[in-house]
């Protein structure tokens, strides 16, 4: 997975974009008596953006891949599963903390160019970070069959392009057309052109194949292919769509209305869409960016209607531990899934198993029914990560990028 802007690397703006005067210093779900309208908002955001970074470690962490729960395993092909839509929640997020990051830097008197190149170099390094830990842990075989795609850079990728495209589009009100126009392109690529939706049969496999031949997952093509770069752009731009909403000057009850019925109204537009254009997100398909984006957007509502009511908000404050980090997040989990599968353990019997199996087999094997095990492993993956956060977090330690 993602996320991950990239997911982090707006996280610093957002925090200083929703400052007044000297408030805000410290993480906090609720806001203050003192506090805008916005700033609650913006605190919301990090809660959706915590909600997402935890189910990606739990997601990306069962005990046993045999035994893992349909819903927190990707789609073999067309459908949507949990799992499938918290990659595009982060393109989602990234999105609308860019309008953030923007703003304040437009605030600021950056000028267009300024901001271009700034979004070449964060994505630039977005992208070698990703590629690192893809070559992770530096074989000379793994290191020349590099896979090229994958979650950052994917991220690193949207980011620039997307952030490109709302410089020159330099009004919210063309957005729409931008993601329509990507959205429209992207599915005449798919089917318009003399190749299928099937897994061997599309175009995103042609040209991974003929570009990144040796530097892909061989099978079916790659998830973070080049074709299906044009329709995460659109998962970002309908993300910052959100962003500009944010920050307009209408009450707290509009927005989130706005939200609800904008995503109510993008998942049934997708559902739609689906019998002609397969909800698929191996392929990105524009349906399946309408029912992600429009789930994002009712998940953020609801974070901020959480957010407003205090009581409700305080329990939720690990997930505000995760959103202010979620590079850290991703990065240190993917390297310790590696890790685990990496060493192993030579027991008594001569057999070798990993250190992951070994861990889990041994840690677990009280719980009686196996995919129950597996997701307890997964949930003690994101305890040991959220213990990690929350030290960092007391030490002021951020990743940014």
């Amino acid at each position: 997975m993602s996320s991950p802007a990239s997911i982090e690397g707006f996280e610093r703006d957002n925090r200083t974009f929703t400052r007044r005067g000297e408030a805000a210093a410290r993480p906090e779900i609720s806001r203050r008596a003192t506090r805008s309208s916005t700033v609650g908002r913006l605190s919301a955001l990090d809660v959706f953006r915590g909600l997402t970074v935890a189910a990606m470690i739990f997601v990306n962490s069962p005990g046993n891949w045999s035994h893992a729960w349909a819903p927190l395993t990707h789609s073999e092909w067309n459908g949507c599963t949990l799992a499938d839509c918290i990659f595009p929640w982060f393109l989602f997020i990234l999105g609308t903390a860019g309008v953030l990051s923007l703003e304040r830097r437009r605030a600021g008197g950056a000028s267009s160019r300024a901001l271009a190149w700034q979004a070449l170099g964060r994505g630039a390094r977005i992208i070698l970070v990703g590629w690192l830990i893809a070559a992770f842990p530096f074989t000379p075989e793994r290191v020349a069959n590099l896979r090229l795609p994958g979650v950052l850079p994917r991220i690193g990728l949207v980011f620039i392009l997307g952030t490109w495209i709302v410089l020159v589009l330099g009004t919210p009100r063309r957005l729409p057309l931008a993601i329509v126009a990507l959205l429209a392109l992207h599915t005449y690529l798919l089917t318009g052109i003399g190749y299928d939706m099937t897994p061997e049969g599309n175009v995103q496999l042609a040209v991974d194949r003929f570009f990144l031949r040796g530097h892909m997952w061989p099978e079916a093509g790659d998830p973070e292919g080049i074709v299906s770069t044009l329709s995460a752009i659109a998962s970002m731009l309908c993300g910052t769509m959100v962003g500009y909403l944010l920050v307009a000057g209408v009450e707290a009850r509009t927005k989130t209305a706005w939200l609800v019925g904008g995503g109510a109204l993008a998942i049934v537009l997708g559902e739609l869409w689906s019998p002609l254009l397969p909800i698929n997100k191996h392929l990105w398909t524009g349906s399946f960016v309408l029912l992600t984006s429009g789930a994002a957007a009712l998940l953020l509502a609801a974070c901020m209607w959480i957010d407003e009511r205090r009581a409700l908000a305080r329990p939720l404050s690990m997930l505000v531990t995760f959103g202010r980090n979620p590079l850290a997040a991703f990065v240190l989990s993917e390297l310790l899934n590696r890790a685990l599968l990496i060493v192993h353990w030579r027991q008594a019997s001569g057999r070798s198993i990993s250190l992951r199996a070994l861990l889990f087999t041994h840690g677990f094997a009280w719980v009686p029914h196996p995919t129950l095990a597996s997701h307890l492993f997964a949930f003690s993956m994101v305890l040991l990560w959220y213990l990690v956060l929350r030290i960092f977090e007391t030490r002021g330690w951020y990743w940014k990028l």
